[in-house]
Formats: C-alpha cells, sequence, structure tokens
C-alpha cells in the first residue's frame, strides 16, 4: 500500500514539473525530483525542497541514481548521478512532515477522550514530541492524565486505559464523611469511565446519588 502511494504521488509531481518547467519536459525539476526521492525513502507524510541551489545544470533526463551525502532533514547535500553527464551536487532545505493527534479543543484531565476531542495536525517533525501518537483511535476511550489546551500534541503518557462500566452494574458506594466509611450496595445508573463521575442509586433506600467511580465496582459518593 505504501509503495503505491508513493508511486502515484511521484506520477502526479512529474506530471506537474514537466508542464510547470517547459525546459524540462519529460523530466521533472531537480527539487520535484528529491521531494519525491524524499518521500520514497523516509516514512514522513510530507516533505517541502526550498532554497535549492546546483553544482552544474542537469542533463534533460532523471537521475539514476541519487544518495544523501549529509543531513536530512535540514540542510541537506544529494549527489544526483546520471546515465550521460557527470554527477550533480544538489543542496537544499528539506523540511519533513508528519500528522500526529492533537487536541482538537481543550481537554480536562480526568476525562475519557471522545472521536470529537482529537484530530490530525501536520506537524514538522523537530517538533514533533516523543511519545507523540499517529492514530486517534489510539487515544478513543482512554482517560487524559493531564489537562492539555486547544491544539496540543497528545503522546502517550497523556492517557491512560480505563474500562466502561455499563448502566445496571452492581457496585460498592462509599460514604465517607471525616473518619467515618459506610458502604452500601447500589447499582449504576448510566454508562461511565472509571475516574469519571457516575449516577448511581442505593439499592436500599432507593436514593439516586452521584460519585466517582474509582474502580469497576466501586463508587466514592459526593458530600
Amino acid at each position: 500500500m505504501r509503495a503505491a502511494q508513493v508511486a502515484a504521488t511521484i506520477l502526479i509531481l512529474l506530471s506537474a514539473a514537466a508542464a510547470a518547467f517547459p525546459a524540462f519536459a519529460g523530466s521533472p525539476a531537480p527539487a520535484e525530483i528529491l521531494r519525491a526521492y524524499v518521500l520514497e525513502h523516509r516514512p514522513w507524510t510530507d516533505v517541502e525542497v526550498r532554497n535549492l541551489s546546483l553544482s552544474a545544470e542537469p542533463p534533460k533526463t532523471a537521475p539514476r541514481r541519487i544518495t544523501v551525502a549529509k543531513g536530512l532533514p535540514g540542510r541537506t547535500v544529494f549527489s544526483m548521478e546520471y546515465e550521460n553527464g557527470p554527477a550533480v551536487t544538489a543542496t537544499a532545505d528539506v523540511a519533513a512532515f508528519d500528522e500526529v493527534v492533537v487536541s482538537a479543543r481543550p481537554l480536562r484531565k480526568g476525562m475519557p477522550v471522545g472521536e470529537e476531542d482529537v484530530c490530525l495536525s501536520r506537524m514538522e517533525i523537530g517538533r514533533v514530541p516523543a511519545g507523540a501518537i499517529r492514530d486517534p483511535q489510539a487515544v478513543v476511550g482512554k482517560i487524559l492524565t493531564r489537562s492539555l489546551g486547544r491544539n496540543l500534541p497528545v503522546v502517550d503518557r497523556h492517557v491512560a486505559e480505563t474500562s466502561l462500566v455499563k448502566r445496571g452494574r452492581k457496585v460498592t458506594l462509599l460514604y465517607e464523611n471525616g473518619g467515618m466509611r459506610i458502604a452500601a450496595t447500589g447499582e449504576t445508573r448510566e454508562n461511565a469511565y472509571v475516574s469519571n463521575a457516575v449516577m448511581a442509586v442505593n439499592t436500599a433506600s432507593k436514593r439516586t446519588v452521584t460519585g466517582i467511580l474509582i474502580d469497576e465496582n466501586t463508587v466514592r459518593v459526593n458530600r
């Protein structure tokens, strides 16, 4: 799948470059050749080649071989070898980008992450933090371990596994007042994730209470 996508990208780039640079009809511009090469040989989702300089005018044909002498990303030196003619050294600023999961809005610590809470955002790889998550589904349903502002990367340490406790589950209700603790039998009135608020009914008194689901079987009742 990856190879097919790269091949399609290269074909599009070749067609666009031939139209934009008539002098290179039948062969793309050097910047587009280098961009296609980097996309094929690196795992990045997008690349920009800027401030390109060449040691000599390249032939009107595509190079048979490209190597990276140094850099990538950043200030990069390429060697472009051709069937007929000397190798051409190309120097350029290469910016590489990836897509990472970011918060779509301010998110509160302890809340379960919904599909509408996160989205993918294009980010230069030098700014991508360690542990960044690339798949939104990898965080949906998990609990945030810290609050996040809008449009901030979500990394693996920001989320924790949790379980969904469904409505009607038998639970222990904990009533705490100072040093006193009372336990009672209850039943959840709604679906809820561990560490989040939940409504429950005391099966003895039939009173509905709210509290925090501290684990799959226990609700700490709010005072």
